[in-house]
C-alpha cells in the first residue's frame, strides 16, 4: 500500500482543527436569514463549498503550540473565518474569478453587485464576532489581538494594490516584484498565527517564532498554488486574461531560449492539459526554476529552525509536517 503523502496528513490536521469553527461559521450564518432571497440563495450557494481549513487550522495550532486549549480558541477562528471569507469573495471580483475548481464562484453565479455586498455581510458579521470574543480579555492582550489583525489586513490590501497595477505590465513583470507581492500577501498567514499565539498567552520568544514560522508558510503557500495553477488550463486562462502570470511561468520567461515558446502557449485562444504539460517541461528546465526552488527550499528550514524556540514537542512536529508538505512533488 502506498504509503501516506505530506500532503494529506497536512491536510488531515487542518481540517481536524478547523473543523468545528468552520461548522459553527456555517450554522451561525444560516441562522441568519437575509430580507432578500437572492442574497440567501448566494450566501447557501457560497456555504455549500466554503471549506478554509488553513487559516483557522493554523490558528489553532499557534494557540495550541503556547500551550492553550485549541477549544478554547473556535470563537476567534469563528470571528477570523468570517473576515477571511470577505477577502476571498472581494479577491474573485477583483480578479474577475467566474469559476474555481470547475465551479462558479458567488461572482460568476450572482454577479458583482450580489458577491461584493455578501462579502461586507461577512465582514460585519466578524468583526462583530471578534469584538465579543475579545471583549472580556486583559486591555493589553486586546489591543495587541485587534492591531495584528489591522496590520495583517493592510498588508494583504497593499499587496493586492501592488498587483492590480502589474497586471497591465504582464509581460514585463520582474519575477522579484511579483515574489514581493506574494510575500507581503503571506502576512495573512503570519498574521493568523500571532494572533493565535497572542490569544494563547504566549510568552514574546515564542510569539515571534510563530509569526516567522506563519509568514515562511504564507509565502510557500502563494508559490504552491502558483504552481498548481500552472497545471489546470482554466486556471492559467483566467490568469492570463486578469490576472498576473504564475510566479514559475515568471522565472521562466527569464530564459531568453524558451520565452518565444511560453508566449506562444499562453496566448492561445484556448489551452489544454497539452499545454499545460508542455508549459510545466519548459519550467523546470530552466535555470531559473531551480533557483527559485532553492530559495524555497531556504524559507522550509528557516521555518524548521524558529520551531525549536517552542516548548511542546508534539506541535513542533505537526508544524513540521506542515511546512515539509510544501515542497512536495514541486
Amino acid at each position: 500500500m502506498e504509503s501516506e503523502r505530506l500532503a494529506e496528513k497536512a491536510l488531515k490536521i487542518l481540517q481536524e482543527k478547523s473543523q468545528k469553527a468552520l461548522e459553527l461559521a456555517k450554522k451561525t450564518i444560516l441562522e441568519e436569514k437575509m430580507e432578500y432571497k437572492k442574497a440567501d440563495e448566494a450566501i447557501k450557494y457560497y456555504l455549500s463549498t466554503w471549506n478554509d481549513t488553513t487559516r483557522p487550522g493554523m490558528l489553532s495550532i499557534a494557540c495550541e503550540a503556547v500551550g492553550e486549549n485549541s477549544e478554547e480558541v473556535v470563537p476567534l477562528q469563528i470571528a477570523l473565518l468570517f473576515i477571511d471569507a470577505t477577502m476571498d469573495i472581494h479577491d474573485d471580483i477583483i480578479d474577475e474569478s467566474a469559476a474555481k475548481n470547475n465551479r462558479k464562484t458567488i461572482y460568476g453565479k450572482f454577479g458583482k453587485e450580489t458577491a461584493l455586498l455578501i462579502g461586507n455581510a461577512f465582514m460585519v458579521k466578524g468583526f462583530n464576532r471578534l469584538y465579543r470574543t475579545l471583549e472580556n480579555l486583559p486591555k493589553g492582550q486586546r489591543l495587541l489581538i485587534i492591531d495584528t489583525v489591522k496590520d495583517f489586513l493592510l498588508d494583504v490590501v497593499n499587496a493586492h494594490i501592488l498587483e492590480n497595477q502589474l497586471k497591465d505590465k504582464k509581460w514585463k513583470i520582474k519575477p522579484e516584484t511579483y515574489l514581493q507581492v506574494l510575500t507581503t500577501k503571506a502576512a495573512d498567514i503570519e498574521g493568523h498565527m500571532k494572533i493565535g499565539a497572542l490569544y494563547g498567552g504566549g510568552s514574546p520568544k515564542e510569539i515571534h517564532a510563530l509569526s516567522k514560522y506563519g509568514r515562511n508558510l504564507g509565502v510557500l503557500l502563494a508559490v504552491r498554488s502558483d504552481f498548481v495553477d500552472v497545471f489546470e488550463p482554466n486556471e492559467l486562462i483566467n490568469k492570463v486574461r486578469y490576472e498576473c502570470l504564475p510566479l514559475p511561468i515568471l522565472y521562466a520567461l527569464q530564459d531568453e531560449k524558451y520565452k518565444k515558446r511560453i508566449r506562444g502557449i499562453l496566448l492561445k485562444n484556448n489551452m489544454d492539459e497539452t499545454d499545460c504539460s508542455e508549459l510545466v517541461e519548459i519550467i523546470y528546465k530552466t535555470k531559473e526554476t531551480s533557483l527559485l526552488k532553492q530559495y524555497l527550499s531556504g524559507l522550509e528550514k528557516e521555518a524548521l529552525q524558529v520551531l525549536n524556540m517552542l516548548p511542546r514537542n508534539q506541535v513542533r512536529s505537526k508544524l513540521a509536517l506542515i511546512i515539509g508538505s510544501m515542497l512536495e512533488d514541486l
